[in-house]
């Protein structure tokens, strides 16, 4: 009998220790692009605005200050969660592309997002330094019913800070 409640209780902390593993929390680094430009502050703000919205994303967040001392401007705008993907079919496959997806065994994810969010400020040499970082988040609909959220590996994030040289004239 003894020998059966420890084979029980064995196999009770394998099958705990096993649900527990099918999740990957390795936490990504998140990528973090600078960039400074010789164009006035209102000019580079209005370009990530269309920059946004010709991704077919719209604006979530924008926030601007102007201080009156220093005479600079700084903000933030953010985009929403702006679809890349969608189907249970290809989803996994297309967001492998643009970040290290989170390993859930058996699960499907339905749908791939992208975030975008840029921090804008008027710097001392009278340039305007833009930083731009990227999360990406999918919804896992079979294991979790969630959703997810990681790192890009880059790829995005650059596309985007190219996008923006090329619309200002390069930096």
């Amino acid at each position: 009998m003894n020998r059966l409640l420890q084979s029980v209780i064995m196999l009770m902390a394998f099958c705990s220790i096993s649900a527990f593993a099918q999740f990957d929390y390795t936490p990504d680094t998140t990528m973090i692009l600078r960039e400074k430009f010789n164009k006035p502050f209102p000019t580079v703000w209005k370009t990530i605005k269309r920059l946004i919205t010709e991704e077919n994303c719209a604006i979530e967040s924008e926030k601007q200050n102007f201080d009156e001392k220093t005479e600079t401007y700084k903000g933030n705008l953010r985009s929403e969660t702006c679809l890349l993907v969608s189907g249970e079919d290809s989803t996994r496959e297309v967001m492998m592309k643009y970040g290290k997806v989170p390993m859930i065994r058996g699960g499907v994810w339905v749908s791939g997002r992208i975030q975008y969010n840029f921090s804008i400020k008027d710097m001392p040499d009278k340039t305007v330094q833009v930083v731009l970082t990227v999360e990406l988040s999918g919804r896992e609909d079979y294991i979790t019913h969630q959703v997810h959220f990681w790192s890009s590996n880059g790829i995005l994030d650059v596309r985007m800070m190219d996008k923006l040289k090329k619309a200002l004239g390069g930096s």
